[in-house]
């Protein structure tokens, strides 16, 4: 579950519900108390009130009843918007902390990028950095020696090599490299950093990578 174990899932659920069944429970008590005031409004009246006076005793009576039905509709109305906001709140806690998660998935690792375009470099390591990820970047050829892939790859935990702008010769080498150290090898349609990204957000949700 992306780095959550079911057990901690459960506490942040139980402390969640907890939380809205105390708000609940408040709720329903002021509740009670309004509904007793309203029971008890006529008996309270009638022991007070001279029997001549009756007919604007019930008047009144008929205003303050109405009013307390107002106020337990409101307060109804008022429990259930909580227990909906309180629900809500609860899954997108748990939402944002399976994300939180996922990106903790990728701290601590290291990411081999051969290809690309120089001036995408520095961009990718940033989104690297994001993920708690080191990113070391391999041009393909261009200026460096391809052998220097083979002196990296057994440190690094994946190779990116995005298909538009590698060499043949260093694909190769690449692919051979990841199966002798048994490393992932992720292609990449394209150079751009949203394709990188991409990669990396499957690879915090747990996708298999080949």
């Amino acid at each position: 579950m992306n780095g959550m174990t079911a057990g901690r899932m459960e506490s942040i659920l139980k402390a969640k519900i907890a939380e809205r069944d105390r708000r609940i429970a408040d709720l329903e008590r002021q509740l009670a108390a309004l509904r007793k005031q309203m029971a008890d409004a006529p008996q309270a009246v009638a022991a007070v009130v001279p029997a001549t006076a009756q007919a604007e005793v019930k008047a009144q009576q008929s205003v303050e009843v109405t009013t307390i039905k107002r106020r337990t509709g409101e307060a109804e109305r008022k429990a259930m918007r909580e227990k909906n906001r309180q629900k809500h709140q609860a899954r997108r806690d748990v939402e944002a902390d399976q994300k939180s998660d996922g990106k903790a998935e990728l701290k601590g690792r290291s990411f081999l990028y051969v290809g690309g375009r120089d001036c995408q470099v520095a961009h990718l390591r940033q989104i690297a950095s994001s993920y708690g990820a080191n990113l070391i970047h391999h041009d393909g050829g261009l200026r460096e020696a391809v052998s220097r892939i083979d002196n990296v790859l057994p440190s690094v935990d994946c190779v990116f090599c995005p298909i538009d702008c590698i060499s043949h010769d260093a694909c190769i080498r690449v692919k051979t490299g990841c199966k002798k150290w048994e490393k992932a090898f992720v292609p990449l349609r394209n150079g751009s950093k949203s394709s990188f990204e991409r990669a990396l957000q499957s690879m915090s949700q747990g996708d298999n990578v080949q």
